[in-house]
């Protein structure tokens, strides 16, 4: 999917209540401000209510570097510590055992 960058040029005051809350919802709270999200349909049905207001750039995908890290066979029980199980505490009082 696409992303775009948003940019509000234009200020909200003076408009109508839908044009100001579609750019508190696109992201825009300041002049200048950008964000950038993914062109889904609704995102660009917004774009299309205030492109008078904004400014709007196509974004490169950039996917992120995953890197793969072959962990060896021994190094599992290694980085595993038992840890002795809590006791439950209600008031400042360590819980009282049940005898049935």
């Amino acid at each position: 999917m696409k992303n775009i960058k948003i940019t509000q040029v234009k200020s909200g005051i003076d408009r109508n209540e839908t044009a100001k809350r579609t750019l508190v919802a696109l992201g825009l709270r300041k002049m200048n401000a950008s964000v950038e999200v993914a062109a889904t349909p609704q995102i660009l049905g917004m774009v299309r209510r205030v492109n008078h207001l904004i400014k709007v750039e196509e974004v490169a995908d950039v996917q992120p570097k995953v890197e793969t890290v072959k962990a060896e066979p021994g190094d599992a029980k290694k980085d595993t510590a038992e840890v002795p199980a809590a006791e439950s505490v209600t008031n400042g009082t360590p819980a009282a055992e049940e005898n049935d």
